[in-house]
Order: C-alpha cells, then structure tokens, then sequence
C-alpha cells in the first residue's frame, strides 16, 4: 500500500470520539493520519442523531474523499461505500489477519525464512492466501512455492493447517432469465457457464434449472463473505451475457 492515502481508497477505521458534527477515527491503513467523517457522509438518509449511527470504539468500513497530507487529516465517508465495497473489503481484512497470524506463528518457530520466500512470490497478502487456502485444500505447496525443501513444505503445511481452515458454505439465489427468439436458450446456456466459470478452485457455483424462466444458482464457499461475493459475480456475469443477447437477468429472491 502507497505511504500516503489515496481518494476513492477504502479503509477501516475505528471511531474514537463523536461529536455532533461528525466523527474521528484512527484508521487501520494509515495510522500515522487522522481520520473524520462528517454527519453528512454518514448515512444516505437525513441523520437527525449521529449517536444512533456511530459510538466509540465501533471499526467501519469507509472511503476516502479528500487527503490533507499537511495536518495528516483523512476525511471519509460511509454513505459512499456499497454493500458489496463493505463486503469485500472486510473479507480482505479478514484474509490479511490470518496470514499475519500464520507469519508471526512461522517466525516464533524459527522459520522466518519460510515467510520470507511466500512474499517473493505473492508479495500481495489477499493473493497469498488464497494461494494458501488451496494448500489447505490439498494441493501440493512446492507447486506454488518451488525453493522450499521439504522440512520447509512440511513446516508450512502445519501452520496452514492451524491458521486457515476451510470450511464449506452455502448460499442459493433464484435468478429469472429470459431471452425471446431462435437464441434464447443458447443465451442461457452461455450465462450460466460463464456464470459457473467464476468459482476458484476449492469453490463450486452450480446453476440448474427450476422451469424456466427461473434458475437456481448454488454457491459453495470457504466463508460467508466469499460465498456472498460470488453469488454476485455469478449475477453479474449472467446479466452480462443476457443483455448481449437481447434478453434479461434478474433475481428473483435474496440469497438465503
């Protein structure tokens, strides 16, 4: 991450004080930065109690609208940030966390330098774990981390498995696709396989049909958040495809 704080850049922050005008907040990226959300950027709704929204001690999701790099002031807002924006970013946190985890516990063993040849190669910490989770899943570590040795490879499958547990989640959604014409049910077709494309390894997105026009997609995950995630992206790409053939993509119900 750059030194200084970017506009558009979303954040954690923990809020330390709240006033009637707004909130200050120490925000995770950028300690050295203080960091102040004004009532107005609050809610997309009139606030008429900031108290009723915001307490002391609470940890937010936020984006960064304008930078004071002199007074090392952040100003942010929460009414800016989507669901979705707030969903993967705390799934990155989350991701972040358990890697430092697994460093610190790699370090206290006496394997510093097993951590220091998993940043050469995914030098981002979102990217290593995921790298890591498929390790978790069974799959070879020297595949992705070819100059460890084997005491080396052992040693990381241990603090893999104590660190990062994969657990299966499932999630459903109804989704309503319609496209009239010769090619309607090749529009279908296509959605859903790019649909089911999207999954990672370790991850399932299953779309069968209910009577059309309606369509189940199912989506099996490591977590909530990331089933929550894919189903999206699953959405997103069916909508895509159906508008490109003229047709249509909706959902029908939320996931349950």
């Amino acid at each position: 991450m750059s030194k200084t704080p970017e506009v558009g850049e979303l954040v954690v922050g923990r809020i330390t004080s709240v006033k009637d005008y707004g909130a200050y907040l120490e925000v995770d990226e950028y300690p050295g930065y203080e960091g102040f959300i004004h009532v107005s950027e609050v809610s997309l709704k009139w606030v008429r109690n900031i108290r009723e929204h915001l307490k002391e001690g609470q940890r937010v999701v936020l984006k960064i609208i304008r930078v004071n790099p002199q007074t090392n002031q952040i100003d942010l807002s929460m009414r800016r940030v989507s669901q979705k924006e707030k969903v993967d970013k705390l799934l990155e946190v989350k991701k972040k966390t358990k890697v430092l985890k697994m460093f610190k516990a790699l370090e206290s063993s006496g394997s510093k330098n097993i951590v220091e040849k998993l940043i050469v190669v995914y030098p981002n910490l979102v990217n290593l774990y995921d790298c890591l989770e498929r390790i978790a899943s069974g799959e070879d570590a020297r595949n992705f981390f070819p100059s460890l040795s084997e005491s080396e490879e052992e040693n990381l499958k241990k603090a893999v498995e104590q660190e990062i547990k994969v657990r299966e989640v499932e999630m459903r959604v109804d989704v309503i696709m319609r496209c009239d014409g010769p090619k309607g049910l090749e529009a279908i077709r296509q959605a859903a396989e790019k649909a089911e494309q999207v999954a990672g390894p370790a991850e399932l997105i299953e779309i069968t049909t209910k009577g059309a026009p309606v369509y189940s997609v199912l989506v099996k995950a490591s977590s909530k958040e990331r089933a929550s995630e894919l189903l999206s992206k699953a959405f997103e790409a069916c909508q895509m495809i159906m508008t490109s053939f003229g047709g249509s993509a909706q959902l029908k119900e939320s996931a349950r």
